[in-house]
């Protein structure tokens, strides 16, 4: 067997995917004391009742400071979680994601300190997992995540709402439709309703397999995903309008509907015929709303434009 050049090795090395650097770093930070005094220091570690930081960086030695002194704790937003939050406001989640877990690996030792970078980094690796449909990692994520650092009550609730994600997961059908009907009256963002709201539409369409009358429940969940967050949303609102598109072209009523367009057995009363007018609307909506460019739509679903509500 011949020895491999250097040349070639370093080749083969380079085509390898590279995993994200991780690496510990001081957290810059705003202290305030009790005394009304504060600094500007970095902190090396924040536990056990007890701050370890540093006046500047070349300081060789560091201070220690009981938490019990301190009235709160500014933290500095680090360079490399705002380039991590612009990925994920431009929808790029699987870049934005290895910045996330490379920022949350850097701030470890800080990472009970309320609202530190590091457990807020951590919190949007699993908003990337979510929305990314990856519900594996997200449910194997969320179980070692530290969220000592979380103190926003929409952050800390969207960690309950992912009790949803993990039914879809295992296919607890009947346990999500129970969620839902009991997360009803919660008082929710937009986003987490929408969540929500899909979920479900997922869980009445399997159900509705053993009774067909909750197709129209999970229809109307999937119209509730849709217009609860509709700007924010994105992937959620395409999921759930494709799978609405679904429905509609899958439903018996409305291909009878579609056979008998035009005929003079035409039923304009028929529930059938209204479905159709529905999945008319939701295709045009789909078109304008420019989703066609994320998901783009079947030549099957696209032939719901020929179906237009006759004008008055």
């Amino acid at each position: 067997m011949k020895t491999r050049s250097l040349l070639s090795m370093a080749l083969l090395m380079a085509m390898i995917p590279m995993a994200p650097t991780l690496f510990a770093a001081d957290a810059r930070a705003r202290i305030m004391r009790k005394d009304t005094s504060h600094d500007d220091v970095l902190i090396s570690q924040y536990r056990n009742g007890t701050l370890i930081y540093k006046m500047k960086e070349n300081d060789l030695h560091s201070k220690k400071l009981a938490v019990s002194k301190l009235d709160s704790i500014y933290f500095y937003e680090p360079r490399l979680f705002s380039e991590a939050m612009s990925l994920y406001q431009a929808r790029d989640y699987a870049e934005a994601k290895k910045k996330f877990l490379v920022c949350n690996a850097a701030f470890k030792k800080v990472d009970t300190a309320p609202n530190n970078y590091g457990t807020l980094a951590g919190f949007y690796v699993l908003e990337c997992s979510r929305r990314q449909f990856d519900l594996s990692s997200l449910s194997s994520e969320q179980e070692k995540f530290r969220k000592d650092g979380l103190t926003r009550e929409t952050q800390l609730q969207q960690l309950e709402v992912n009790a949803f994600w993990e039914a879809v997961r295992s296919k607890s059908w009947e346990r999500l439709d129970r969620l839902a009907e009991g997360w009803r009256k919660r008082k929710v963002t937009g986003t987490q309703r929408a969540q929500i709201a899909y979920c479900h539409g997922l869980a009445l369409e399997e159900l509705a397999k053993k009774n067909p009358k909750r197709m129209t429940e999970a229809l109307n969940a999937y119209n509730r995903a849709l217009s609860a967050d509709f700007t924010a949303s994105h992937e959620i609102v395409i999921a759930a309008a494709s799978n609405a598109l679904r429905m509609y072209s899958s439903n018996p009523k409305v291909q009878l509907a579609i056979k008998l367009w035009g005929s003079e057995d035409e039923n304009k009363g028929s529930s059938g015929y209204q479905l159709l007018l529905e999945a008319n609307t939701l295709t045009k909506l789909y078109i304008e709303a420019g989703w066609d460019v994320s998901k783009p739509l079947t030549p099957e679903y696209k032939a719901f434009l020929k179906y237009e509500k006759p004008k008055q």
